[in-house]
């Protein structure tokens, strides 16, 4: 785990986001708490615990809750279309005796009637919820996720050179920050070399994106690149072995991503800091648990780590990827003194 002065040094380079469309402006910088006034009863809730993004946010979660001093209770949905059951979810963390709720939203604002009925304080976590739901959110701007990898291929192929073919595989229609990451890539291509021929969405599950990437190699095999998440680009790299196109890059990182990267399988990726997100989460709700009243520089209600856009593998993974050996916690108790 981290000490004290090291957390505060990562801290120190976030970006403050004022308002829901979550633009991401220079940082003073924060300091997180010391420890919480009591032990809180955090109730985390993902939409699934299947990939490494979500892994990493839980073991982030995990060290902060541990250094803070909290309980920390876990649940996931089991995937993006699982609306239903995280209302339920929602309505249970209450009756556990729960004093927050750090959401990870299947969706963002087909949850608004059951968050408003809780009595509970909702922080965001990764996924944006509908304006004036949270409390404070912690969370980057998916649409610069998929910006950025826009740009990217834009710069590299501009207009007047040779026209580049690309699919695009952003995951569930509609859902997490898929909604954000399709427009604004496709806004960062416009006017370059880069043709989106097809967009293919569906759950971020191994299965769904292989028979995705699977079908779409079929349809299209003069394609030049491959964009999509963490999952798509990992199954990418299994499908294309022994090929050399189409390129692929991820709008968002995963050990796999990493891998690709290290050995030249993936050309870009963005990482935004998944696991430092987790900690902060857990610190920015303990921060105004603490003093629900204070102000914005002594708890930030909108934190969000820089995104890191990769043409090489990270050096240090410990603010991105969980650990190696790192499995699912879904319940931790603070140590008696």
């Amino acid at each position: 785990m981290r000490s004290r002065n090291l957390l505060t040094l990562l801290a120190a380079s976030l970006a403050l986001l004022p308002g829901p469309t979550r633009a991401v402006p220079a940082s003073a910088g924060w300091t997180p708490p010391e420890r919480a006034a009591r032990p809180y009863r955090l109730c985390a809730l993902y939409p699934h615990l299947r990939d490494a993004y979500w892994l990493s946010v839980n073991q982030g979660m995990v060290e902060e809750a541990r250094r803070l001093g909290v309980h920390l209770e876990v649940q996931e949905a089991g995937g993006y279309e699982a609306q239903g059951e995280q209302e339920r979810q929602i309505a249970g963390c209450q009756a556990q005796g729960a004093d927050a709720i750090l959401l990870g939203s299947v969706t963002p604002d087909a949850l608004t009637s059951t968050i408003r009925a809780s009595r509970l304080p909702v922080f965001g976590v990764v996924n944006a919820l509908a304006p004036g739901l949270a409390v404070a959110e912690v969370g980057v701007d998916w649409a610069e996720m998929g910006a950025r990898i826009g740009q990217w291929l834009a710069r590299r192929h501009p207009a007047g050179s040779p026209a580049v073919r690309v699919a695009l595989f952003p995951g569930p229609a509609a859902r997490g920050g898929n909604n954000l990451v399709e427009p604004a890539f496709a806004e960062a291509i416009a006017g370059s070399a880069v043709t989106l021929v097809t967009t293919r969405r569906g759950d971020n599950s191994r299965e769904i994106q292989r028979t995705l990437v699977q079908q779409v190699l079929r349809q299209h095999p003069d394609l030049d690149y491959l964009v999509g998440g963490a999952i798509a680009a990992e199954v990418a790299m299994s499908e294309l072995s022994g090929r050399s196109r189409p390129a692929i890059a991820a709008t968002y990182f995963s050990h796999g991503v990493q891998r690709g990267l290290l050995r030249g399988r993936i050309l870009v990726a963005n990482s935004d800091q998944m696991r430092l997100q987790g900690r902060l989460a857990v610190a920015q709700a303990v921060c105004l648990l603490n003093q629900p009243d204070t102000s914005e520089a002594r708890c930030p209600r909108h934190l969000a780590p820089p995104i890191l856009t990769l043409e090489k593998a990270l050096p240090d993974t410990r603010d991105s990827l969980s650990d190696g050996d790192f499995r699912p916690v879904y319940r931790i108790s603070p140590k008696k003194n």
